[in-house]
């Protein structure tokens, strides 16, 4: 070793530097190499020769310091530590002897190579090279612990390991919970951790009891607990929302519970919003239901009026004829009595009869269309009157029914004649019935129209409601 103390002060630093990041190094491998997964006696066993590399790394820093002691005290002393150098070497070539055995690998003799030095022989043998060669061996042993421990993290990212398993369950946006059936704390992530927290204010030790405060009425003030699906609903005051389920497992005959807290502040979001949706909508309906009664009112007073003008229209062009004969200083012409008094029911009921078929619907459409109900056309009325003026009173029937009971926006009617049939097809965009439909007093109604005619009806609810007519020609 007196090749040593000839080294620039430089060189004796640089070597100081590199045996102390040899023992880190080293002491790192050795905690990634016992982290390892699955722990069997081959890996236990590669494990145990890296505590004993590093135990003659310690031997080799023992030596340096001695060489120091020596390059400062001016005397040249032996390097010493002959007992504790031989059991090192002896423990680290032992143990590769018996890795190489067990895994079939010859690196493992490479440390022995390393650890030569450590021999007392060894120094008279090399004489000068022997610093240069301690020298070497720890730059080897410092790159060595640094690949290595590289190498051992990577394996331990990627294999299963209580490590690998809880960084994977802490990066869950889920919060999660494991716990015994006495609720001793087995797992728990960081978001179960967070959200314990933020509602109870503090952390909990036993599962079974955090369970119990969340289920109790006694809460925070500024939080909302409802429940949504038979499960705990929590809403904090940063407007997320978040459902607890707590369910048993059975493992190898043994029952443990899980906590799971997720996160459904989008579902809670849309559900709210579909909750306002249902509510406006039951008010428009009632509000929609409300005006249909109002038009069929609006409808008969304007059908009255019409009735009253018809009437008085009729009749006092009558009693002017008879007051101008009364009046006058002829004789009454009794033929002229008679005629005005036949006739006056006909005479009356002319407006409606003189109204066409395609007017009534025309003024259908347009009736509707007042409160924002669309009834688009398709196909012309049949060029028999009668037949015209029952599709005519068919569509009226179905289009109430639809805006009334179904709620429906858009009626589409459909005339064709197809094969010597009239073919009627009345379908809306309104809500399909919910239960069986029973024909009652409008469908009972249409039928006995067509039945005359040996016409035939059939209704659809798929993929929407749907009425349809046939009616031989």
């Amino acid at each position: 070793m007196a090749e040593f103390l000839s080294w620039s002060h430089a060189a004796r630093q640089i070597l100081t530097f590199l045996i102390a990041l040899s023992v880190l190094s080293q002491t790192l491998l050795i905690i990634f190499s016992f982290r390892r997964y699955p722990r069997n006696y081959k890996y236990m066993l590669g494990s145990t020769l890296e505590v004993f590399v590093l135990l003659g790394i310690l031997v080799y820093s023992l030596m340096h310091g001695q060489a120091l002691h020596s390059y400062f005290s001016g005397i040249i002393a032996p390097l010493g530590y002959e007992v504790l150098r031989l059991i090192a070497f002896v423990l680290i070539s032992m143990t590769s002897f018996l890795v190489v055995i067990l895994t079939w690998r010859v690196w493992p003799l490479t440390i022995v190579l390393l650890f030569l030095p450590l021999l007392p022989s060894m120094e008279r043998i090399l004489d000068a090279g022997f610093a240069y060669l301690i020298f070497a061996s720890i730059v080897i042993l410092l790159t060595r612990g640094i690949s290595l421990s590289l190498l051992r993290a990577k394996e331990i990212g990627c294999s299963i390991s209580a490590s690998s398993i809880k960084n994977t369950v802490d990066s869950l946006h889920t919060g999660v919970l494991f716990c015994e059936s006495d609720g001793f704390i087995l797992l728990i992530n960081e978001q179960m951790q967070r959200l314990m927290k933020t509602i109870s204010g503090g952390l909990y030790r036993n599962g079974k009891q955090f369970y119990n405060y969340l289920a109790a009425s006694e809460v925070k003030s500024e939080y909302r607990r409802v429940e949504f699906e038979g499960q705990i609903v929590f809403l904090l005051p940063d407007n997320t929302a978040w459902m607890f389920t707590n369910s048993v497992l059975e493992i190898k005959g043994k029952y443990y519970s899980q906590l799971a807290a997720t996160d459904i502040t989008q579902q809670w979001l849309l559900t709210e919003k579909l909750q306002k949706q249902e509510k406006e909508l039951t008010i428009k309906s009632a509000q929609l239901r409300e005006s249909i009664v109002n038009l069929q009112v609006l409808n008969r007073e304007r059908e009255m009026q019409k009735a009253k003008r018809r009437a008085h229209d009729v009749l006092g062009q009558r009693l002017s004829l008879l007051l101008r004969n009364i009046r006058s200083d002829e004789a009454l012409d009794y033929d002229l009595f008679l005629s005005l008094s036949q006739g006056i029911l006909d005479e009356l009921r002319m407006d409606k009869i003189s109204l066409s078929p395609e007017k009534e619907l025309d003024g259908l459409q347009r009736t509707f269309a007042t409160i924002g109900i669309k009834i688009s056309v398709l196909g012309d009325l049949p060029s028999d009157h009668e037949k015209s003026r029952i599709i005519i009173d068919i569509i009226r029937e179905s289009v109430t029914n639809a805006v009334r009971h179904g709620l429906a926006s858009e009626i589409s009617v459909v005339i064709a004649d197809i094969d010597d049939r009239l073919h009627l097809k009345i379908s809306n965009n309104g809500d399909v019935p919910s239960q069986p439909i029973i024909e009652g007093g409008g469908l009972a109604a249409i039928r006995k129209m067509v039945e005359p005619y040996g016409g035939e009806i059939n209704v659809d609810v798929e993929p929407s409601f749907a009425l349809s007519v046939h009616v031989r020609e």
